[in-house]
């Protein structure tokens, strides 16, 4: 009896890019080219920005001026009191608005339009844009701030949980549902404990992310440490200003690593 001979593995061919794939690479290619010659792009700026003498003013860094506690420490501190206002208040917001987003959790039509139409609006303006709408309303400080972080933190919590919610097993909450259960309690105990880890690793990114939009906001009168930066460049301190950015560069980096160790033990 002659043994078997085992069957050859074809290796399957490798799809052709079709001609709408290499007309689309074309056309956006020959748009970047036309952008960048209306705004006056230039490669040589990438080598002539580095010979610029103003970069001589960045340093030697004041190291004592900016460790001091009343120059810049303590703005460090207001900016952390509000990068965690505005993340405690916006995401506890965002919890049941997320719910309203999604259509999984809202029976209600016109509720889920609403809720979405709203945040959509609010998603619109930027957050440098509320910070001067508040600080015009509300007067310079933190308090603004804060309240321009909240709409912020808000405004993403809700988009990025609502999307969250849309994804859960419906299975549980169809359960549920039919062993007669209303609809909060229904959603409460079936999609609430399987996006919650999601919501929490969401909130830890959202604050992170106010770290970075507290400094943004104090260029307007926001409070925090962006009050100390614009004061500095305003009075052509570079070499302090360097410092500051050094300071806030290890803070961001140790919260985002801080962060991404968190959120991958919960999600």
């Amino acid at each position: 009896m002659s043994d078997a001979v085992a069957p050859v593995a074809v290796r399957p061919r490798k799809p052709r890019p079709q001609l709408h794939t290499y007309l689309l690479v074309i056309a956006l290619a020959a748009f970047t080219v036309f952008a960048g010659r209306q705004i006056g792009f230039r490669w040589s700026s990438f080598i002539d920005i580095w010979s610029n003498p103003f970069w001589g003013r960045f340093w030697p860094v004041p190291w004592g001026w900016v460790l001091d506690r009343h120059n810049v420490l303590d703005a460090l501190v207001e900016t952390f009191q509000i990068a965690i206002i505005s993340t405690t208040i916006g995401c506890t917001l965002a919890l049941p608005i997320g719910f309203a987003m999604s259509k999984l959790t809202t029976p209600n039509t016109p509720t889920f339009w609403l809720s979405r139409t709203v945040m959509s609006i609010v998603r619109a303006i930027p957050d440098l844009l509320w910070g001067k709408l508040l600080v015009t309303a509300i007067g310079i400080g933190a308090f603004a701030g804060a309240w321009a972080l909240t709409i912020f933190s808000l405004a993403v919590m809700v988009k990025l949980f609502s999307e969250t919610v849309d994804a859960a097993d419906e299975r549980p909450l169809e359960a549920a549902r039919a062993a007669g259960g209303r609809h909060t309690p229904a959603v409460r105990t079936a999609v609430l404990p399987e996006v919650f880890p999601a919501f929490v690793a969401y909130a830890l990114y959202v604050f992170e992310l106010n770290i970075r939009a507290s400094l943004v906001l104090g260029l307007v009168g926001a409070g925090g440490i962006g009050r100390v930066v614009e004061t500095q460049r305003a009075t052509f301190n570079f070499d302090r200003l360097m410092g500051i950015l050094i300071i806030m560069f290890v803070i961001v980096m140790s919260i985002e690593q801080v962060s991404v160790a968190v959120r991958k033990r919960l999600v």
